[in-house]
């Protein structure tokens, strides 16, 4: 893939990364809030001392966590205080919980908090616009009006479905502008002597996972995972942007200024990456069972992945005195794996980051307006914010310094999962290995690359799947069936890659694609694009 050199090309979207700049660049204290948020709390306060306490449910995909009902006991105690009500955080593997909300969804039943997004299996636009979730674009303004103001309005645009607002943005400490590409056990590669810096592509990866497939028994070459597919989440690494869900056919190519939507399954990139990954699989470099992986935490926290993608921004080419803090993702930070990392892409704000993280209030939810002061609660409250992320302080942590803290072993561990549930972004505490001057350079890079990142060219168009759902939703029963063998080079594509866009055709990816076409070029109309 070509380097994004140009700057963004309009002044609409340079006044977008401006104000994202102006989100980034903070100094981590809470934004200045007009006297609608006084109002706010004063009716608040009113009403509390009336009102009956109510629970609110709020589903999450995590690890199991240890001493939770302790850590949400202590929550409670602030929650009750502040809007009279109390949380109850229903944790679900990652690898049953799309599946779980989905059925949820599907059933009707209510719930007041979910955690979802535009990618795996989680399917925010399409669960938004079939009535899954509640429009909260008057509660945010009534009850949260904090975390709205905290995200620019043009990023509020990302997540709009027919106009309005479905899930509250987990706005988060690494801004919004990032890259793909690839973090790799430093002991292997120093073992290996893989040149990794100049590793530019998957196919580049390819001698060092051989490497370590023939000389280290146990360990997991290639991570592949469904809930973070190589190719179908994972557009910007081929010079592309989604519209909408990730996986429905239907993207865009980041330089193209006429914006013409094709299905990303029927490219050459899309064969190139089949080949690869066939290989890769045959010879052993992926675990047998891929296809069907939906929880890679256990392998990474038990150090047996040598290479999995990343998002590294800046990586080490751009920062080298980060090595002396970059460790194996989610492995135990006292074991100090020490990695090393490399983009394959250069900075870019896809349309799809706004709704990486959102909280959604349930549709039947029985308590909307507390659901979303909650919300506002989380975002605003550091104290609840860092009980829930790290647990009590003492008990659970270590505080090194105002900004670095040290987890005691053993006792409550939120896996760094703090991103589901909230606004992270001014507000993490760094961990003890973590050099914090390093860090706090790393989140500046991040922030000035807000101001020159590419921005998709459809950031703000937002797809109505209504007219197609009938059609989104067989393409996304043939997707379930062939998608993820394939991607993880399960399967021979020379067996079944025709009969996969074959069948995408007969459930009607054509139409979907012809629908998106026609809203972009009503949007491109309507915008002076």
């Amino acid at each position: 893939m070509q380097p994004f050199k140009k700057r963004i090309p309009s002044v609409i979207a340079g006044l977008l990364v401006l104000s994202l700049t102006l989100v980034g660049c903070g100094t981590g204290s809470e934004p200045n809030t007009n006297s609608k948020v006084t109002e706010n709390q004063t009716t608040q306060e009113s009403e509390k001392k009336t009102e009956e306490p109510v629970e609110l449910t709020f589903y999450i995909a995590n690890s199991p966590v240890k001493d939770m009902d302790r850590i949400l006991e202590a929550a409670n105690k602030i929650i009750k205080e502040k809007i009279n009500a109390t949380l109850k955080l229903v944790v679900t593997d990652w690898s049953a919980y799309p599946q779980k909300m989905n059925l949820m969804i599907s059933s009707g039943e209510s719930f007041d908090l979910a955690f979802t997004g535009s990618f795996g299996e989680l399917n925010y636009f399409q669960n938004a616009s079939k009535g899954a979730y509640l429009d909260i674009s008057d509660l945010l303004d009534k009850y949260a009006p904090v975390t709205k103001s905290r995200v620019p309005e043009s990023i509020w645009q990302g997540v709009k479905v027919n106009g309005k607002i479905y899930g509250s943005i987990n706005y988060q400490v690494w801004g919004m502008a990032g890259a793909k590409g690839v973090q790799l056990r430093k002991d292997f590669v120093d073992k290996y002597q893989f040149d990794w810096k100049s590793a530019k592509s998957w196919n580049d990866l390819t001698p060092f996972l051989d490497a370590v497939k023939k000389g280290e028994p146990g360990i997991i070459p290639w991570e592949y995972s469904n809930q973070a597919d190589n190719f179908a989440d994972m557009p910007i690494m081929y010079g592309m942007d989604s519209v909408a869900d990730n996986k429905i056919p239907g993207w865009i190519r980041i330089n193209d200024k006429d914006i013409k939507v094709f299905n990303q399954y029927e490219t050459q990139e899309y064969k190139d990456y089949l080949k690869t990954f066939r290989n890769w699989y045959v010879n052993g470099y992926i675990k047998k069972d891929a296809a069907t992986m939906k929880d890679y935490l256990p392998d990474r926290k038990a150090k047996r992945v040598a290479a999995l993608y990343a998002n590294p921004y800046p990586d080490l080419v751009d920062m080298p005195e980060l090595e002396v803090q970059s460790f194996m993702s989610q492995a135990p930070a006292e074991d100090k794996v020490y990695s090393v990392s490399k983009r394959f892409t250069e900075p870019f704000i896809p349309a799809n980051s706004p709704s990486t993280a959102l909280v959604a209030v349930g549709a039947n939810s029985k308590h909307p307006e507390k659901a979303v002061q909650l919300i506002e609660l989380i975002n605003t409250d550091n104290a609840l914010f860092h009980l829930l992320a790290f647990g009590e302080e003492g008990k659970d942590y270590k505080k090194i310094s105002d900004k670095q803290i040290e987890m005691i072993k053993d006792m409550y561990n939120f896996n760094w999962s703090e991103w589901e549930i909230g606004q992270s972004y001014g507000r993490m505490l760094w961990d003890q290995n973590a050099n914090v001057e390093l860090s706090e350079k790393m989140l500046s890079m991040i922030y000035e690359a807000d101001k020159t990142a590419t921005v998709s060219p459809v950031m703000g168009f937002v797809f109505d799947s209504e007219p197609v759902k009938t059609q989104i939703a067989n393409v996304d029963a043939t997707l379930k069936e062939y998608l993820y063998t394939l991607d993880s080079g399960s399967v021979d594509p020379d067996k079944y890659y025709a009969e996969f866009i074959d069948k995408l055709k007969k459930a009607g990816a054509d139409d979907v694609i012809a629908e998106k076409q026609k809203q972009i070029d009503e949007w491109k109309a309507a915008n002076g694009k």
